[in-house]
């Protein structure tokens, strides 16, 4: 089972690679928004009674061991709504694709990236803006935005990242 993180270290984590490179951002944004997942899949499940009982849920071979697999187990378990996942599954691709390439990447010269980025509605959609976010921007935001939703919606009342989209976490049933 994936480590447990502390809402506040979301916001932290974000500061921290906040200057570095595209594919970092990439990697530890995926993380963050699979971790959340992962935690709004918890709340709604059984508790694991055994370390062994948790890895059949998400170790290495477990049932939910993918980002794909959970984002499919939330949306059927009602956590998010059909254009959430597909915004989930962009970051989804978007993490996959800078995984894959060994060349050096950015949001804006790598066009499998920049393509999967402009498609996320999530900002666009549900947070007013004077103008639209560059591709990195919006990507963080989406990022941020899941996150913060997923653990408001896991029941996660200490989410202070979260506070600020308190309105919000309906929008994740869209």
């Amino acid at each position: 089972m994936a480590k447990q993180y502390d809402p506040a270290d979301v916001g932290e984590a974000f500061k921290q690679v906040a200057g570095e490179n595209d594919r970092a951002v990439i990697f530890v944004g995926g993380a963050l928004l699979e971790n959340a997942l992962e935690q709004a899949i918890l709340s709604r499940l059984r508790e694991p009674q055994t370390n062994a009982e948790g890895d059949i849920l998400f170790s290495e071979r477990g049932i939910l061991n993918t980002f794909s697999q959970k984002i499919w187990a939330a949306y059927f378990l009602k956590i998010i709504g059909p254009s959430v996942r597909r915004d989930i599954d962009l970051v989804r691709s978007i993490r996959n694709a800078a995984a894959h390439e060994m060349k050096s990447i950015s949001f804006d010269g790598t066009p499998e990236i920049a393509s999967r980025c402009r498609e996320l509605n999530a900002v666009r959609d549900r947070i007013p803006q004077k103008a639209p976010p560059d591709l990195r921007e919006n990507f963080i935001a989406t990022v941020q935005f899941f996150t913060a939703n997923l653990f408001l919606r896991s029941g996660d009342s200490r989410a202070e990242i979260a506070e600020a989209y308190q309105q919000s976490a309906p929008n994740l049933d869209r």
